[in-house]
C-alpha cells in the first residue's frame, strides 16, 4: 500500500524499468527479424514478417511513451528522471516473480511471452517457454519507512496501485502540495514527439497518464482492439496460419537468447559475445545507447522547451544510429562456442548512465562524445549499416554545434 511520497517515487521508479525492459525487449525482437529480401521466407512469408516488424517497432514507440509518461509522473511529485535498469537478464526477484525479463530473437515463444506481459488482468495463462517465473514472492518482515517493492500479478495491477497512491496522497496532503501545478522540466507530446505525453500538473492528470498506459497495452481491461494485447495475439493467429502451410518458417535470424558483452561471471546460460567483428559492433551499440540515455536524462532536466526539443531530436538521432548496429548484429555469428548462433545487442547501462551535465557545459560534453562515436563507428561498419548510423550521428554532431535546425 503506497502511503509516502517516498513510496510512491519507489514504485514509479519500479514502472519507469519495467517500461524501459519491455522496450528493449521488444526492440531486441525487431532487430532480429527478418527484412524482405533476405533468405528464408517467401513472399507471402516475407509480407506477413514485415507487417509484424512494424507492428512491433510501433508498439516499442508507445513503450517509449509510457517512460515518458512514467517520468513525468516522478517529476510532478519531486523525483528524479530515470533510465537506469538492471542488465539484462534481470535477475529473478528484481521484479515480481511473474515478470521475467529477457532478451530473445522473435520465435513463437518470445511472441507466447510478449503476450503474457501485456495480459489483462484477470486473465489466467501460461507463460511463453523458457520464460517461466522464479515463484520467489518478494516480502519484507514489516512495513517501515524504508520504501520498498511491492508483489504484483501483472503490470496492470502495478499501476492500479500507483493511481491509488496519487488519490490518497493527494486527498491527504493536497494536490498543488503532491504535484507541481507547473509541470516544470516535464516533457509532452510536441518536444518527444511521440503521441499521448502531456504534463501531469494534479491528480487527474496523473490518473489519465496512468489510465492511457493501461489502455494501450499494460493490463488493459478495456478489450480495445488496439491494445498491445491484442496486436500481438493477432500475429500469433496468423503466426499459426503461416506454419500450418509450411512447418519450418522461421521469422528470424536465430539471434542470441541473453547475450552479454563480458564473460559472464556465474554459470548461467548466457551467450558471450566473443568473435571479435560482433563484439565491436555490440560495443559501438551499447556506446550510442548509453549516449543516448544520458541525453534523455538531460532533457527532462531541462527547463528551457527550445533546448528540451533540441535534446529529444539528438536521442532520435543516437537511437537510430544504434538501431543500424543493433539490426547488423543479428546477423553476424556471435561466438565459436555456440555455433549457429548469431549475436545481438545487449543494451548494457553504464554506471554513468544518468550524469548530468551542468547546463552550460551540456552541448559541449555531448559533442565531444559524439564526435568518438562518430570516430569509432568509422572503424567498426562497412557497407549500408556505416552509411545509416554515420548519418545519424552526423545529424546528432550538427544539433549540438548549431549547424543543424532542431524543428
Amino acid at each position: 500500500m503506497i502511503a509516502t511520497r517516498e513510496q510512491l517515487i519507489h514504485m514509479l521508479t519500479e514502472a519507469a524499468e519495467i517500461e524501459h525492459n519491455l522496450l528493449c525487449s521488444y526492440l531486441y525482437a525487431v532487430f532480429s527479424m527478418k527484412r524482405s529480401g533476405e533468405p528464408g521466407l517467401s513472399e507471402e512469408q516475407s509480407e506477413a514478417v514485415e507487417r509484424w516488424r512494424k507492428t512491433i517497432l510501433k508498439i516499442s514507440l508507445e513503450e517509449m511513451a509510457h517512460l515518458a509518461c512514467v517520468n513525468n509522473l516522478l517529476i510532478a511529485i519531486g523525483g528524479a528522471p530515470h533510465f537506469d535498469r538492471a542488465n539484462f537478464p534481470v535477475p529473478p526477484g528484481y521484479h515480481p516473480a511473474d515478470v521475467v525479463v529477457r532478451l530473445t530473437p522473435f520465435d513463437e515463444a518470445t511472441l507466447d511471452h510478449f503476450i503474457f506481459l501485456e495480459r489483462p488482468e484477470g486473465m489466467e495463462m501460461k507463460d511463453g517457454e523458457g520464460f517461466e517465473g522464479s515463484g520467489a514472492e518478494r516480502a519484507t518482515t514489516v512495513g517501515g519507512l524504508t520504501p520498498s517493492a511491492e508483489d504484483y500479478p501483472t503490470v496492470g495491477a502495478l499501476y492500479d496501485s500507483i493511481s491509488h497512491g496519487f488519490r490518497t496522497l493527494g486527498a491527504r496532503l493536497g494536490e498543488a502540495y503532491l504535484i507541481d501545478p507547473a509541470g516544470r522540466s516535464q516533457l509532452d507530446s510536441e518536444a518527444v514527439r511521440l503521441p499521448n505525453i502531456a504534463k501531469v500538473t494534479d491528480v487527474a492528470t496523473a490518473l489519465s497518464a496512468i489510465e492511457q498506459i493501461k489502455e494501450e497495452g499494460e493490463g488493459s481491461t478495456s478489450g480495445g482492439v488496439d491494445s498491445h494485447f491484442d496486436r500481438f495475439q493477432a500475429i500469433k493467429s496468423e503466426w499459426a496460419q503461416l506454419k500450418a502451410v509450411d512447418p519450418k518458417f522461421r521469422a528470424a535470424w536465430p539471434a542470441a537468447h541473453d547475450p552479454v558483452m563480458r564473460k559472464p561471471l556465474d554459470r548461467s546460460a548466457r551467450v558471450w559475445i566473443t568473435e571479435p567483428a560482433a563484439a565491436r559492433h555490440v560495443d559501438l551499440a551499447n556506446a550510442v545507447y548509453g549516449t543516448m540515455l544520458s541525453v534523455l536524462s538531460q532533457a527532462f532536466g531541462e527547463a528551457d522547451p527550445a533546448e528540451q526539443r533540441l535534446l529529444m531530436r539528438l536521442s532520435v538521432e543516437l537511437m537510430e544510429a544504434s538501431a543500424s548496429v543493433s539490426t547488423a548484429l543479428a546477423r553476424m555469428p556471435a561466438s565459436a562456442d555456440h555455433p549457429g548462433v548469431n549475436a545481438g545487442m545487449t543494451f548494457a547501462v553504464p554506471r554513468n548512465a544518468a550524469y548530468r551535465p551542468l547546463r552550460t557545459r551540456a552541448r559541449h560534453i555531448f559533442l565531444e562524445r559524439v564526435e568518438q562515436l562518430r570516430e569509432g563507428a568509422e572503424h567498426v561498419l562497412s557497407g549500408e549499416t556505416a552509411e545509416k548510423a554515420l548519418r545519424r550521428l552526423q545529424n546528432a554532431a550538427e544539433l549540438l554545434d548549431g549547424s543543424r535546425d532542431p524543428n
